[in-house]
């Protein structure tokens, strides 16, 4: 016989393992005959029996977990009783000792509670009891004891009272503390009142209105561990050989089963079992998990394990990473079962076996939550989600109108065509990828229209059936509003760009932009020509659009590039015409246009008035006309001398009349940004060029400063409209827009004669320069490009949203998440968002306003 053999026989014989009860007979005489040393070698001589059962095959790993944690029970329970603490301190458990399915080196999670007149007295206890079984001695440590989940943790009291435990969860127990409370069980000590503590707390623990945002909040907390698994692995990948934390893992497991159970406990009390495995029959049983996903979890579960134990067993450390040298390999392959053979070593067929089981457990974990709905609504399964069941996991993936959303899912995945078996496929992913996105009732809705847009092309889709991170980068898209999902389904040409992994790449140059618009003319019919120019625009846009969602294009850069699209679009609807030229002005003039932007523009010409005048008509309706197709641009010409009373053209010589003789100072300072777009260049240029000693003069006359700062406070009073709370408007509010492109363009008007480079028409250009010259300090010049960049993404995101332009924050908490959501905020988007809103706009009104009337 081997030595290990003899080891383990007599293991075995010094101790027969009692029914999990029978270990507090057992501990209490190990206590009265030797004191707390004895109390400890006899939790380790009966640790040490289970481990040989185990390793032998005589017991399952659901006996393993409910004998340790009996183990730990009874020494919690006979130390008590020892040191008077049986009646005053209940111990609840928590985690895996909550939850009967202890590993051999877990710690142990503890919350103690004690009556309102005896607080002190129990914490006396409590800590003698952290001190004798969670402290090092000669005889070991009996037990690692972790407190921290108790309320406020570390900082919080060691004992607390049943109502100091309720008022906490009540009032200011985050979602993670609920979630940890699934697992609760009255332990050791008073018992009754222990319970009392779990009972009340479990309509806490399971609300029938859980929060999307609270949902939200524990998948970030699973990403959070993942991303730590991440940077504790080599080169930031989490490692396949963490069994407890890495992809596949044991809180993959864990985190599926308790995310279920928060949802779907609160209007079914039979799935809320502290243990896992129980936890997973329940949800079978209750049909919110098919029953081959509950098989496959369970089965998966136990190799996981199991294989934790073995780890833990050979030095009875704390340990959860599989080695990755062949010896422990092989030795924990051998006592998971595994024999050597002629065709691979027992360590080769472990790993294999291994691999299986992580790629299976991430697999489902993937999809437990998502594809019961789809098989639900497309009658593709035996096992139906209730349809109560099915609406609720609809409102905690973030979705409003789940009526609406259970209309589009069926839409999506009822039918026996290609289609809608594609959809099947494609829609459980869709719905993750949608659920953290700003709008994922729009998202859902605009995939079903992209489908239907689609028609017989559904290949365009089946491309991202492989492609994860391209299926993802849709769902942002079709998740940020009703914008981009509609230019979508006019051009769903794009899914190319958005499925391409090389990403939707960089601006194109105003010559490329220019030669593509002129090219959209060429082969239509003349009376439909101008179509190919919206199309032109709006596939453009929407290029602009993704490259801005994958983060390759700040605002400024959006702005320039939204800018060029225009300029190519007038060029061609002008067609080369001689003698004719138009400037922009406003924001298309400072190539600083967002998704809703008008495009402000004068006509210049020489020659024939008349003609001129009809080729500036035939421009704007060209540009500016509403089709089937849509809209180029909104064009405005009202910055024109006289504005709509005055002719549409004139000439560079009427121009500067008008200018030099009845110009108002702000015509004046409009003209900051003029810049040639289209057209004879030389002709725009000349009139750019002429106005300049009248927008940078020697010295700005006083008057102008006085209109000015009136137009100003004229525009602050009566230009936002009536019901808009000022403060939250976006471009005349105070710090707006208006404010920093007002404070800039004054220091230009005051400063351009010395300084050319301030003559700049883009408003961080010009305000860049002004740093440079020293007109202007780094950090109040920083609070300036905070608040422009940040309001013109806040317009953005909002056009996304709404699909028109909005100008104020909205006041609706739901739009308001939304809005948080879209500009990247995640804890808590609609109070960071206003938070981030209000300090903003408070610090560039302070900067501007100095600048402006000092």
């Amino acid at each position: 016989m081997s030595q290990d053999h003899h080891a383990r026989e007599a293991i075995l014989s010094r101790a027969d393992l009692p029914d999990p009860a029978g270990y507090l007979e057992a501990f209490q005489a190990a206590l009265e005959g030797g004191g707390i040393g004895e109390l400890r070698l006899a939790k380790r001589r009966r640790l040490a029996v289970v481990a040989a059962r185990d390793l032998a095959g005589e017991m399952d790993l659901v006996e393993v977990g409910t004998h340790l944690s009996a183990v730990a029970d009874a020494c919690l329970q006979v130390f008590l009783e020892h040191n008077g603490g049986g009646e005053l301190v209940g111990v609840i458990s928590m985690g895996k000792l909550g939850g009967g399915e202890l590993n051999y080196s877990s710690d142990i999670d503890l919350m103690f509670v004690a009556p309102d007149d005896r607080v002190d007295e129990a914490k006396r206890v409590g800590a003698l009891l952290l001190q004798e079984l969670g402290g090092s001695s000669p005889e070991g440590q009996a037990f690692r004891i972790d407190m921290n989940l108790r309320p406020e943790g570390r900082n919080g009291p060691l004992v607390r009272t049943l109502d100091g435990y309720l008022e906490y969860y009540r009032r200011w127990a985050e979602t993670w503390e609920f979630q940890a409370l699934i697992k609760a069980r009255a332990s050791a000590g008073a018992l009754a009142l222990a319970q009392r503590v779990v009972d009340e707390t479990r309509p806490l623990v399971f609300d029938r209105a859980t929060s999307p945002e609270g949902i939200t909040s524990i998948r970030k907390m699973k990403e959070r561990v993942e991303e730590h698994a991440m940077r504790s692995g080599r080169k930031g990948k989490a490692s396949n050989r963490d069994v407890k934390l890495g992809p596949g893992g044991i809180r993959d497991v864990e985190f599926s089963v308790q995310l279920l159970q928060l949802v779907h406990g609160g209007s079914d009390p039979d799935v809320r079992s502290a243990n896992t495995l129980e936890a997973i029959d329940q949800l079978v049983d209750g049909g919110y998990i098919a029953e081959e996903d509950g098989a496959g979890l369970s089965v998966d579960y136990r190799w996981l394990r199991n294989v934790e134990h073995r780890v833990q067993l050979w030095q009875e450390r704390q340990v959860h990473v599989v080695p990755a040298d062949e010896e422990h390999i092989g030795r924990i392959a051998r006592s998971m079962g595994f024999r050597n053979s002629p065709a691979a070593s027992a360590a080769a067929r472990f790993e294999e076996a291994h691999r299986r089981v992580l790629a299976d457990v991430r697999g489902r974990f993937e999809k437990l939550f998502y594809r019961p709905m789809v098989e639900s609504l497309a009658d593709a399964g035996t096992s139906k989600l209730p349809e109560d069941a099915l609406k609720e996991r609809l409102h905690l993936l973030g979705f409003r109108d789940v009526e609406r959303a259970t209309r589009t899912l069926t839409s999506l995945v009822s039918g026996r065509d290609r289609r809608a078996k594609l959809f099947r496929v494609l829609t459980p992913a869709m719905l993750r990828f949608l659920a953290p996105t700003p709008q994922p009732d729009q998202g859902l809705f605009s995939f079903l229209r992209l489908g239907e847009a689609l028609e017989g092309r559904v290949d365009a889709l089946g491309a991202l059936r492989d492609n994860p991170p391209g299926l993802e980068f849709l769902a942002r898209v079709l998740g940020s509003g009703r914008f981009l999902g509609e230019v979508l389904t006019h051009v769903p040409e794009e899914l190319a760009v958005i499925a391409d992994p090389r990403g939707p790449g960089e601006a194109k140059e105003l010559e490329q932009l220019l030669k593509e618009a002129r090219a959209s003319l060429g082969w239509r019919d003349p009376e439909a020509r101008f179509d190919g120019l919206r199309r032109f625009k709006r596939r453009e846009t929407m290029k602009i659009a993704l490259s801005e969602l994958a983060g390759s294009s700040d605002v400024i850069e959006v702005g320039a590039w939204l800018s060029d699209v225009a300029s190519a679009c007038i060029d061609a609807a002008l067609d080369g015409s001689d003698d004719f030229a138009i400037v922009g002005m406003g924001k298309l003039g400072g190539r600083e246009l967002n998704y809703a932007s008008d495009v402000d523009i004068l006509f210049v010409h020489r020659g024939d008035a008349t003609v001129a005048e009809k080729k500036a008509e035939t421009l704007l309706r060209a540009i500016g006309e509403v089709t089937p197709e849509g809209q180029a641009f909104r064009v405005d010409a009202a910055l024109r001398p006289e504005g709509k009373a005055g002719p549409l053209s004139r000439s560079l010589e009427s121009y500067l009349e008008y200018y030099r003789r009845w110009g108002d100072h702000w015509e004046h300072q409009a003209l900051i940004k003029a810049r040639p777009v289209a057209g004879e260049g030389d002709l725009a240029q000349a009139l750019v060029d002429a106005t300049r000693e009248l927008v940078f003069p020697d010295r700005l006359p006083v008057d102008a400063l006085a209109q000015v700062r009136h137009l100003k406070a004229r525009m602050e009073k009566e230009r936002v409209p009536k019901g808009t709370d000022p403060k939250r408007h976006l471009k005349l509010g105070p710090g707006g827009i208006a404010d920093v492109e007002f404070a800039v363009q004054l220091l230009q008007r005051k400063h351009g004669v010395q300084y050319v480079s301030l003559r700049a028409p883009g408003t961080m250009e010009a305000l860049g320069a002004a740093v440079r010259h020293d007109l202007v300090g780094e950090e109040e010049a920083q609070r300036l490009r905070d608040a422009f960049t940040f309001l013109m993404s806040l317009r953005n995101r909002l056009f996304f949203l709404h699909a028109k332009p909005v100008d104020a924050l909205p006041t609706k908490p739901e739009e308001l998440e939304a809005l948080g959501i879209a500009m990247g905020f995640t804890r808590q988007p609609r109070q960071e968002l206003e938070e981030t809103f209000l300090r903003v706009m408070r610090r560039a009104r302070t900067v501007a306003h100095g600048l402006i009337y000092d």
